[in-house]
């Protein structure tokens, strides 16, 4: 995960309609890596703010 995929990921998790699977593959990211950085609204969890804070 970068900073740049992460607010990626966080903006369109944030979206009604986003298809997480597709998310995923567009990012190159797993799912719990998604899911360990952003939350299902999109806010960032603990790891996404640690890697922005890099």
């Amino acid at each position: 995960m970068t900073p740049a995929r992460l607010r990626l990921a966080a903006s369109s998790m944030g979206k009604p309609g986003t298809q997480v699977g597709e998310l995923c593959t567009e990012l190159g990211i797993t799912r719990p890596t998604l899911y360990r950085h952003v939350s299902p609204t999109g806010e960032l969890r603990p790891d996404g703010e640690k890697l922005l804070t890099r």
